[in-house]
């Protein structure tokens, strides 16, 4: 009795609903010219300095509190913050190893004084240059989003045409100069709950006031909003997407307003469904709402229609009957690389988190006839702006685009304009994508890179040396990619030529701080982007397990790891009068907890016996002669069998266990 005590004290509904094709900053719009101007009509000018002009600072001055990188020499620094002061500019950028310079927006006085300017070499107007990369988005202002200028955009609305907007109902908002707000279903508010609509009216017509704000492709152009989106009482109940029902009453509600009026329609239709094909309801609907009919005196609509964003064969979600003269568009999303939205590491490309939810990409395939911007487009949101991503911003930029042509050429029937959309095609070099760009400009795509681990995005993580780590990398446009491997800060490995996509080679053995860059390069080797990924790789507990030595393990040490509760896992015995040795272990933990539990009933009935408390990370119990627990009394029994389970943790937060159930042999 005594050797069995110890041994225990250690021891989809009705209705089909059409859901919202989800949702970088060029800051300054480009004229005719190609030159940059804000809308105070200031041009971006790079100003090259003298070299010697540096010599009146110290190097050994503190940094300026400028806000451009400490790499960059402090005498450099405190010149253009010197400049900055004495001609009442604002720098956007700075270079000070290439030549010193700085850029900025100045108006034609500030360009004659700093022209004047000793320490001053050149002012040069900021313009693009042929086969440059794509579309920055990064700039000055945020006047002018980077899809904006992608397309060829903004142009100014002469106010003769007018786009249609089916969406959830576009909100009042000030860059939104021109705006007829209409409920498809009587009743109805004309403004949703959901903001989707009001961002995509912000691409299409927006104009920046004077306090600032975003442009559309169109600036002012002429909008009328047709809510189908359902009323919600509470925030909770507001729904991203609207009824079948509700759009076709839309349709009709566009049809009789475009016959109306006379001229030719301009519609965005940012939703997909299945019964947007030919065929079915909203499929017909939408092919009558665009062919025009003589005998009524409907000239037509051209319609831009969103592809998906589920990144699959789009003809399953938009109008599939694709033609180059029905004046009906479906729209992929290209990013601002130039490149189609893909899933790429297993990571959803259309990241809109808090706005809304997160998408894997673009639809494709033959039914997509264009692509236009739609990953990170800023546009206009209630009560400010917001950068969303989707195939929903992609098909905007189109309409946009198809509203300015018909305005300026004279357009009347929907072929027509659909053949100027299509005559304004670029294909950036390097991507599989096809854009309008109402000035033609050629461009060279950069290819698009990410990391990602276990179908996450990765920036900054964390996790412990012993979880299972799989770190993919993806890029699209890209021919071969390169990743260096960094150790708490030392270059750990690199992997040169790799393919464009597959997984990390290099995985975290052990504890510290792991940085991965990810570098990957176009066909001609002249094209590049990357990315990187930090993680902080801790302490995990590797090991942890029970050890026995008894008449069923052959008399000689059995390891038994896991902590599962299956009474047939994990199981030994000891045949009666015979001794029973056992031990536990650990690798990388700092303090353990021993407990012990009677069972019964099969596994149903189980006691807790004993708890240790903090134990070493190692114990070795001994060598006993068992009693059959079966025959103890109680409260040491009577149970079929005695579970032994022990937690082993450590002071970063890591923990794994082990288990065993021991029984007497008959």
């Amino acid at each position: 009795m005594s050797h069995w005590r110890s041994v225990v004290a250690l021891v989809a509904g009705l209705w089909s609903t059409a859901s919202l094709a989800e949702a970088p900053v060029f800051r300054a719009q480009q004229d005719r010219s190609g030159l940059l101007r804000d809308e105070r009509g200031r041009t971006h000018y790079i100003v090259d300095l003298e070299d010697s002009a540096t010599r009146a600072f110290s190097a050994k001055a503190t940094p300026p509190s400028d806000g451009f990188d400490s790499h960059h020499d402090v005498q450099t620094r405190h010149l253009v913050n010197d400049l900055r002061l004495a001609h009442a500019v604002t720098p956007t950028g700075m270079t000070s190893h290439v030549g010193k310079s700085f850029s900025a927006l100045l108006t034609d006085e500030q360009v004659e004084r700093l022209r004047k300017d000793p320490r001053v070499k050149r002012l040069t107007e900021d313009e693009p240059v042929d086969l440059s990369a794509v579309w920055s988005n990064s700039g000055t202002t945020t006047v002018v989003p980077w899809g904006i200028h992608a397309v060829g955009g903004p142009q100014t609305s002469n106010g003769t045409r007018t786009v249609y907007v089916l969406d959830t109902g576009v909100a009042p908002h000030a860059d939104l100069e021109f705006l007829e707000r209409l409920a498809a279903v009587p009743g109805n508010s004309p403004t949703g709950c959901y903001p989707h609509a009001t961002h995509v009216a912000g691409i299409i017509a927006a104009r920046p006031s004077a306090q600032g704000g975003v442009a559309g492709v169109n600036r002012r152009a002429r909008i009328v909003s047709v809510a189908v989106g359902r009323n919600a009482s509470t925030t909770s109940t507001c729904s991203s997407g609207s009824m079948t029902t509700d759009l076709v009453l839309g349709l009709d509600l566009i049809y009789s307003r475009i016959l109306q009026s006379g001229t030719v329609g301009i519609v965005n239709i940012s939703m997909n469904s299945v019964n947007f094909n030919v065929g079915r309801t909203i499929g017909d609907k939408l092919r009558v709402l665009a062919t025009p009919n003589p005998s009524v005196g409907y000239p037509g609509a051209f319609i831009a229609q969103s592809a998906g964003n589920n990144h699959r064969d789009a003809c399953g979600y938009a109008y599939n009957t694709p033609s180059a003269s029905d004046g009906i568009m479906v729209v992929g999303a290209i990013d601002d690389n130039g490149q189609p939205v893909k899933l790429l590491a297993g990571v959803n490309q259309f990241r809109n988190q808090p706005l809304a939810g997160d998408e894997p990409g673009s639809n494709f395939g033959a039914c997509v006839e264009t692509w236009a911007p739609g990953r990170d487009v800023r546009s206009t949101w209630p009560g400010g702006h917001a950068d969303l991503s989707g195939t929903s911003m992609a098909a905007p930029h189109v309409a946009g685009v198809a509203a300015f042509l018909a305005e300026s050429q004279g357009l009347t029937t929907p072929a027509q304009i659909e053949q100027a959309v299509r005559a304004r095609h670029v294909t950036p070099s390097g991507s599989a994508a096809t854009i309008p760009n109402l000035h033609l400009q050629p461009v060279v795509a950069q290819p698009t890179v990410a990391l990602g681990n276990n179908g996450l995005a990765v920036g900054n993580f964390q996790q412990y040396s012993t979880d299972p780590f799989i770190l993919r990398y993806d890029s699209t446009g890209a021919a071969s990619c390169s990743i260096r491997t960094y150790k708490n800060g030392a270059l750990q490995s690199q992997n040169l030529n790799l393919a464009p996509r597959g997984t990390v080679p290099t995985a975290p053995q052990t504890a510290g701080q792991y940085r991965w860059v990810l570098e990957c390069a176009n066909a001609g080797n002249t094209r590049f982007s990357n990315t990187q990924a930090i993680a902080t790789i801790l302490r995990g507990v590797s090991k942890v397990v029970w050890l026995i030595k008894s008449t069923s393990t052959g008399n000689v040490w059995q390891e038994f790891a896991g902590a599962s509760t299956r009474i047939d896992e994990n199981r030994f015995s000891w045949a009666p009068g015979t001794a029973m040795s056992y031990r536990y272990e650990s690798v990388g933990a700092d303090s353990c907890v021993v407990k012990s539990y009677g069972i019964n009933n099969f596994g149903w009935e189980v006691t807790q016996l004993w708890d240790s408390g903090a134990y070493p990370t190692s114990v070795d119990f001994g060598t006993y002669y068992l009693e059959d627990p079966r025959t103890q009394p109680p409260p040491l029994g009577p149970y079929d069998m005695v579970r032994w389970h022990v937690q082993c943790t450590n002071a970063e937060g890591s923990t794994l266990g082990a288990t065993v159930h021991g029984y007497q042999s008959l």
